[in-house]
């Protein structure tokens, strides 16, 4: 199977609450109501913008293309972004377009630095690799856009 990863929507007291949960409670509580379908907060690119496994590769050539002094998008290697914080990645990653994630695409390094799935997708052809990660790409602009027009944060799940 694997590990696909969702990114939730919500407020940053509902983030604040999860952040102040054991581990295991915090997890409990996104499964049952974000993850499964019939969840209280289960909406289908609304709250919950689900991944296949090209998550990890497309948030590495995301980061590859962050041109701020403080490397400010390797916040998405956190679990929660508050809202302040998700505006900023939204501007980041409206400003980047597919054109300049392929320029820093290097697959033979994402194999070394071991982003998961990379090895796997070394050897797929240029159209089959670009075809699977766009949509992954889009994901990720789509949830922080709808999370900033809500002022709301991101939460990031794997599973």
């Amino acid at each position: 199977m694997g590990i696909v990863c969702e990114l939730y929507r919500m407020s940053d007291s509902k983030i604040e609450e999860l952040k102040k949960m054991e581990s295991e409670v915090a997890e409990e509580f996104l499964d049952e109501n974000f993850a499964n379908i019939f969840g209280k907060y289960h909406k289908e690119n609304d709250t919950v913008f689900s991944m296949d496994k090209g998550w990890d590769i497309t948030r590495f050539l995301i980061k590859q293309n962050d041109s701020t002094e403080d490397g400010f998008l390797k916040i998405l290697d956190s679990k929660h972004i508050e809202s302040g914080k998700a505006k900023r990645v939204n501007e980041l990653l409206c400003g980047i377009n597919i054109d300049e994630i392929k320029e820093v695409c290097d697959r033979k390094l994402m194999a070394k630095k071991q982003v998961y799935l990379a090895i796997r997708l070394e050897d797929w052809t240029e159209s089959n690799f670009w075809n699977y990660i766009i949509p992954h790409l889009e994901t990720y602009k789509k949830a922080f856009q709808k999370a900033v027009e809500l002022n709301h944060g991101i939460v990031f799940h794997f599973h």
